[in-house]
């Protein structure tokens, strides 16, 4: 229809009866049409364009809410590995909502389906509790049994370039990317109680490894899950990844819902810091 549609609109551009004849203006927009329609060429021309798929939408946005519950998040700072270890989630609690924003943009770089991808991951807990021994946190003392403020926040902000890897999988129904990673960590620390208080600011740039994966399944379903990964001695680094199952409900618009996991931190003679938890999570990705 499309193919037609174009060869009429040609046939009247390049017509040479008068616009005002318009029976001659007719005939002579069949006459041309036959002619080009009985061409080989224009029939292979016509089918490649009525055969080709209008081109995926360059963006995705995925907004993913999370239930998590911290396991782990130990602090310590002082000079010499001196201060106190202190549990925050004795503090803050353990469970808690969050969420993350992740954007795709389709780019043609080392493949023609390469990847630019920005995350914005903050993470911030705080809360109160009285402890029953005192603290000493980055020089300062705080004395057992008056009430004690933590504030810990870790946010990151991810840029990564991701290219297509394992192309022959592909016809399985497979797609793997591979890629590196720029974080940005934007952490703070802060203990405090009444008239007495210590902040503990870190930011700065991290790098990552990036990798995916996802099995397509009939029906619109597939299988996805990915990580940004640096390791570092002595426990320090960082492992953030996900899986979820995917249903695309329209051409453009898909849900999710699965599990995630993070484990990470640093260590120095000066500061400490671990922090491990794990979501449950569910999403829905808008390409446009």
């Amino acid at each position: 229809m499309k193919t037609i549609e174009a060869i009429a609109s040609i046939a009247r551009a390049i017509s040479p009866v008068d616009g005002r004849c318009a029976n001659a203006r007719r005939r002579w927009e069949r006459i041309f049409a036959t002619a080009v329609l009985a061409s080989p060429l224009t029939m292979a021309a016509a089918q490649l364009l009525e055969a080709t798929p209008p081109p995926a939408p360059p963006w995705s946005v995925e907004l993913e809410l999370q239930r998590v519950d911290t396991r782990a998040n130990n602090l310590r700072k002082g000079e010499g590995y001196t201060g106190t270890l202190v549990d925050a989630t004795q503090y803050t609690g353990r469970l808690s909502n969050g969420a993350r924003l992740t954007a795709l943009r389709s780019i043609r770089g080392i493949h023609d389906d390469d990847e630019l991808r920005f995350v914005i991951a903050p993470f911030r807990r705080s809360g109160q509790a009285t402890p029953k021994d005192p603290v000493i946190f980055d020089g300062a003392h705080f004395p057992a049994g008056s009430a004690t403020t933590v504030v810990y926040k870790f946010n990151t902000y991810r840029a990564s370039y991701v290219a297509r890897v394992l192309d022959g999988l592909r016809a399985d129904g497979w797609d793997f990317r591979l890629g590196g990673t720029l974080a940005v960590r934007d952490a703070r620390n802060e203990i405090s109680q009444v008239g007495n208080r210590r902040n503990y600011f870190n930011w700065g740039p991290v790098p990552l490894l990036y990798f995916a994966g996802s099995k397509e399944f009939g029906g619109n379903w597939r299988l996805a899950g990915d990580f940004d990964a640096f390791p570092a001695p002595g426990g320090g680094g960082l492992f953030d990844g996900a899986l979820k199952l995917a249903y695309g409900v329209s051409t453009n618009v898909e849900v999710n819902a699965g599990g995630r996991y993070q484990a990470g931190g640093a260590t120095s003679s000066a500061y400490y810091n671990y922090l491990r938890d794990r979501a449950a999570v569910v999403g829905v990705n808008v390409r446009f």
